[in-house]
C-alpha cells in the first residue's frame, strides 16, 4: 500500500515511524531478514530531507539525494514492506500498538506489532526576527525543497542567513538552480553564539565542505584552542565560497518590506559580536532564507516516558538509548536524527544497525556483525564531509554508556 485509506493490522513484526534515510534502510533490512514490516510516513513521498540534498563530495562525485531516495524506496518495495504515506502516527502504546490516521480520509487505524522503531528525524529551529513573516522569507529547509525537489527558485535574488551545513550546501544548490545568492551572513544578535568568533569555531566541523585546500586547512585550524579568537579579529569582510560571498562580519538586523520582502538590513560586527556604529545598510533582495539549525523530533519518544538527557556533544536533548538504538522499553528502538542531527550517510548506517538489533531481538537471526558495523558507523562519522556537532561520537558513546549503566543497575 502507498497512500490511501489505511487499514487495521492485527499483527506485524515491526512498525517503522518515519520514512527518511534511517527509517527506509531499517525497514529494508528488517524485511529482507524475514520480518513483516509496516512503514509510516506523514509526507506524500518517502525519503524525507534526503530528497532535497544535492552537494559535491570531496572525491568530486555528486550526492544526489533524489536518486538515492528512489533507490532506497525500490529496495524497500522489493523487500515487501507495507508503506503508508500521507499517514501520521499520533500515538504509540506499550504492548505494542501504533495508532495512525491517513490525511486521505478514513478512520484511525490500529496496528499491533512486536516492535516499533521511531525514526522521525528532526525539525528546523525558528529564527524570529523583524520581518520574518513577510512573503519571500523561507526557512533554509523550505528553500531546499523548493529548489531541489520542486525545481522552483525561492526568489530571483536571495540573502542566506546563518552559517551551518544546511545553509552552505543549500546556498550552493540555489546558486546552481539559477538564484542570485547575494551573500551568506550571520544571524541576528538574538541568536545565541552567532558572533564571528563562535561561528569560526563551528566552521571547523564544516572544513571538509570547503572548495579550496586553503579553506579546508583554515577550517581545521579553527579547532585549535584560542586560534578562532585570533582569526576572528583579522577576518576579511568577505570570503568566496563557490562564488557566493560568505560574510562572517556581517549580521542580519531585520527583513525589510511592506507586503513582501524587498531587502535585508545588515550591519558590520566586530569579533565579539559588537556592532560597528554607523555600519547599517540595506541589501536589495526579494527573498531571505533563514537557517538556525535542526533539533531532533522526539514527541513520540517523550510520550512514552523514556529518560531524556541533554548532551552538549550531541547538541540536543535525546532519549537514553544503546549504541544500536535499543531503549529501556523492550521492543522500542530509535534511529536517525531523532537521536542527534547528522548527515544522511550516518542515518542510513544507523538504520541498518538498528534493524540488525531488531532482527536479533525478535529472534530471527543473531547480530553477529554488531561490533563491526558499529566500527563502520564510527568511521563514517570521522570521515563525514560535514558534521553539525564535532564531538557527536563522544556524545553518543556517553549516552550508550548511560544506557548500559541503567540496565545494570539493581532493581529498587
Amino acid at each position: 500500500m502507498n497512500g490511501g485509506v489505511i487499514e487495521n493490522f492485527d499483527s506485524v513484526d515491526l512498525v517503522v515511524v518515519g520514512g527518511g534515510p534511517a527509517g527506509l534502510s531499517a525497514a529494508a533490512r528488517a524485511a529482507e531478514g524475514g520480518l513483516a514490516v509496516v512503514l509510516i510516513e506523514e509526507n506524500h513521498q518517502t525519503g524525507g530531507k534526503l530528497r532535497g540534498q544535492l552537494h559535491q563530495e570531496n572525491d568530486g562525485e555528486w550526492w544526489i539525494g533524489w536518486t538515492l531516495a528512489n533507490d532506497l524506496l525500490a529496495r524497500v518495495e522489493r523487500a515487501g514492506v507495507r508503506i503508508l504515506t500521507d499517514t501520521v502516527a499520533w500515538a504509540i502504546e506499550p504492548g505494542w500498538v501504533v495508532r495512525a490516521t491517513s490525511s486521505r480520509g478514513g478512520d484511525a487505524a490500529e496496528i499491533r506489532t512486536r516492535a516499533v522503531l521511531i525514526a522521525t528525524g528532526a525539525v528546523e529551529k525558528p529564527m524570529p526576527v523583524e520581518g520574518w513573516t513577510l512573503p519571500g522569507v523561507f526557512t533554509i529547509g523550505g528553500a531546499q525543497i523548493l529548489t531541489n525537489t520542486h525545481r522552483v527558485r525561492p526568489g530571483a535574488r536571495s540573502v542566506v542567513v546563518g552559517v551551518d551545513p544546511l545553509s552552505l550546501t543549500i546556498a550552493r544548490a540555489m546558486k546552481l538552480g539559477g538564484v542570485d545568492v547575494d551573500s551568506i551572513v550571520l544571524p541576528p544578535v538574538e541568536v545565541p553564539d552567532s558572533d564571528p568568533q563562535s561561528t569560526l569555531k563551528r566552521l571547523g566541523g564544516l572544513s571538509k565542505l570547503a572548495p579550496y585546500f586553503y579553506m579546508r586547512l583554515g577550517g581545521a585550524l579553527m579547532a585549535i584552542p584560542g586560534l578562532a579568537a585570533i582569526a576572528a579579529r583579522v577576518l576579511p569582510r568577505s570570503l568566496s565560497l563557490w562564488g557566493i560571498p560568505l560574510r562572517l562580519t556581517t549580521r542580519l538586523v531585520r527583513i525589510v518590506g511592506d507586503d513582501r520582502v524587498t531587502g535585508a538590513e545588515v550591519e558590520t560586527v566586530r569579533a565579539n559580536g559588537d556592532a560597528v556604529p554607523g555600519s547599517r545598510r540595506i541589501i536589495s533582495t526579494d527573498s531571505v532564507c533563514l537557517s538556525n539549525g535542526l533539533v531532533p523530533l522526539n514527541d513520540l519518544s517523550a510520550s512514552l516516558g523514556l529518560e531524556f538527557v541533554t548532551s552538549d556533544s550531541v547538541g540536543a536533548k535525546v532519549a537514553v538509548h544503546s549504541a544500536t538504538g535499543a531503549t529501556a522499553l523492550p521492543g522500542l528502538f530509535l534511529a536517525g536524527n531523532t537521536v542527534g542531527v547528522e548527515s544522511a550517510k550516518v542515518s542510513l548506517k544507523q538504520g541498518e544497525i538498528v534493524a540488525g538489533e531488531i532482527l536479533a531481538t525478535l529472534g530471527n537471526s543473531p547480530f553477529e556483525t554488531r561490533e563491526t558495523e558499529l566500527g563502520e558507523l564510527r568511521q563514517l562519522r570521522a570521515e563525514s564531509e560535514f558534521t553539525f556537532e564535532p564531538a557527536i561520537q563522544q556524545g553518543h558513546d556517553e549516552i550508550a554508556a548511560l544506557f548500559t549503566q541503567r540496565q545494570e543497575a539493581p532493581l529498587p
